[in-house]
């Protein structure tokens, strides 16, 4: 059974897990990648290495594992009985090979933080989305609007429009909530899937 989809923008709106995928999907080896691998490359630990590709796993949908021996090995495998899963796993395979292929990694430093990785908070909450699909709808709305065809609260609207508005996806001008539209085609994507 596919999972909400706010819930795989919730667990990818870490970094370091963010760090973890990256290397899974770009890794030449075929068989997987060992977390002991992805840990020295990244210089996180490995128990958080582990929980972080076990909620990539189980959680996302993004990678599988295989017992080899005594090691579990990771490869970057969609969970294809969710289009969304599979059409966000294309676009993040196509923009960490990208982003690789003009980044040399040194000392473990990491590249900088994808630009879609800053509306992920926005897109992590099932409310937070319901809002997002009427001002994005709309345009341009204003917080009475946002209570009575949601039914959330005054306080509520006012927090998730906040978080929208932190991660760059409205402007706030008075009680008038205005969509702006995120400039890289990937948010656009997961905008597109969140709300659909």
């Amino acid at each position: 059974m596919s999972k909400p989809f706010w819930k795989v923008c919730k667990k990818l709106a870490n970094e370091e897990r963010i760090d973890v995928l990256r290397h899974v999907m770009i890794s030449p080896e075929e068989a997987g990648i060992s977390v002991g691998q992805i840990s020295d490359m990244i210089r996180l630990g490995q128990p958080a290495t582990s929980i972080y590709l076990a909620q990539l796993q189980n959680d996302c949908g993004l990678v599988a594992s295989t017992r080899d021996g005594r090691y579990c090995l990771y490869r970057a495998t969609p969970d294809a009985s969710d289009e969304r899963i599979v059409t966000l796993f294309a676009a993040l395979q196509q923009f960490f090979r990208d982003e690789s292929a003009g980044f040399v990694f040194v000392n473990g430093r990491r590249p900088k933080t994808p630009p879609f990785l800053s509306i992920l908070p926005a897109l992590a909450n099932e409310a937070r989305v319901r809002l997002l699909q009427i001002v994005k709808t709309e345009k341009r709305t204003d917080k009475p609007t946002l209570i009575k065809s949601t039914g959330l609260t005054e306080l509520n609207v006012r927090r998730h429009i906040a978080c929208l508005s932190d991660c760059g996806l409205v402007d706030i001008n008075g009680s008038e909530i205005v969509w702006r539209e995120p400039s890289d085609p990937l948010s656009r994507l997961l905008i597109q899937l969140s709300i659909t």
